[in-house]
């Protein structure tokens, strides 16, 4: 029996969640790989190898890098391929600035709306970064740092604020976790998440905000002495 044009019509939409489903697989994919540093600025995505390692075609990978273009994470060579995107110092201070005015706002929509249990959270979080950061464990203070960073915009409760923030993150893995391999850097860094979390449990509006903002400053002042 011949199918019907509706019936077409269906498969192909099918068909195209189903390429949307796998392209957002490897767009995470690549993205916690940029996050985790197993890619860095400058290096070339190979997309045999990516579809190799994730079970799925090139087409998924070569739409998630095009998305990841747009994203400001990859930038694609003339005749050369996808790569990932290597940040000029200007570009990182600018990202950095829109970072801290978006940072000071979440410190005051987290002092007027989050639960005590979210503040309670974000200490919690603090102490388990303290024990990392006397150990020296860089890669397991980058994770909680992360997950640190995330928590607060979450607790912030704007998801027109999250998205734009989490676009700046995203490029700015490019380049962050270089900040925090100095020696001592983890200690000084979750020192000011501490008086991030003490400013929020005092429910200080302009502590938090001032506390956000300085964090991001001091973040940005350790990139650039790392680079």
């Amino acid at each position: 029996m011949a199918i019907s044009d509706s019936a077409s019509s269906a498969l192909k939409k099918i068909s195209q969640r189903r390429s949307r489903t796998m392209t957002t697989i490897a767009a995470e994919a690549i993205e916690e790989m940029i996050k985790s540093g197993d890619l860095v600025a400058g290096d070339r995505i190979n997309e045999s190898v990516l579809a190799d390692q994730l079970g799925i075609s090139r087409g998924p990978i070569r739409e998630a890098c095009r998305s990841l273009e747009q994203a400001g994470l990859l930038s694609n060579q003339t005749n050369r391929g996808m790569y990932v995107r290597e940040m000029s110092v200007d570009e990182a201070k600018e990202l950095y600035e829109l970072r801290g005015a978006l940072a000071g706002l979440v410190g005051e929509l987290i002092v007027r709306k989050a639960s005590d249990g979210q503040v309670q959270d974000l200490s919690e979080l603090v102490d388990r970064m303290q024990t990392v950061a006397d150990k020296s464990d860089t890669a397991a203070y980058y994770k909680l740092n992360l997950r640190f960073h995330d928590m607060l915009v979450e607790a912030a409760g704007n998801a027109a604020l999250a998205e734009t923030y989490q676009r700046i993150v995203n490029q700015l893995h490019l380049l962050r976790r270089r900040g925090l391999v100095q020696e001592g850097n983890l200690l000084v860094s979750n020192k000011e998440h501490r008086a991030i979390a003490d400013a929020l449990n005092a429910r200080d509006l302009e502590a938090a905000s001032q506390a956000m903002k300085q964090h991001v400053s001091n973040g940005l002042d350790r990139l650039l002495a790392s680079l």
